[in-house]
């Protein structure tokens, strides 16, 4: 179908949050990674593996769990994240953010979207 971008109907962070809850775009995705946006500190919070992600501009934070995939056992070791950018030579496949506790991976990825990876929504 040439779409570059999820439909809203089809984002599962809209379907699950309602409301203008969505995922991140390739381009969100890639602000958070950066390392002159953000830096990234392995931790574990209650029990769970991840990162930290704290904003240089404003001081927040998230974490990111590794939760691995849907797809295998690697959870506590990697983590996948969904955007909402479709791959631009195959739309069956979307961006995909990805890490270990080594760090984030340098190059996007992209990966089947029936994958079972993990979400993380953003507001507008």
């Amino acid at each position: 179908d040439h779409k570059t971008v999820l439909d809203l109907s089809d984002d599962a962070a809209n379907a699950n949050w309602g409301g203008d809850w969505r995922m991140p775009t390739e381009e969100e995705l890639y602000e958070l990674r950066e390392r002159s946006y953000t830096t990234w500190t392995w931790t574990t919070q209650n029990g769970v593996n991840g990162y930290k992600v704290t904003s240089r501009k404003n001081g927040y934070s998230i974490f990111l769990p590794a939760a691995g995939s849907g797809m295998s056992s690697n959870a506590g070791v990697f983590g996948y994240y969904w955007s909402s950018s479709l791959d631009s030579h195959d739309s069956n496949f979307a961006c995909v953010l990805r890490f270990d506790s080594e760090g984030v991976r340098g190059s996007w990825s992209s990966s089947v979207r029936s994958y079972g990876l993990s979400v993380r929504p953003v507001l507008p």
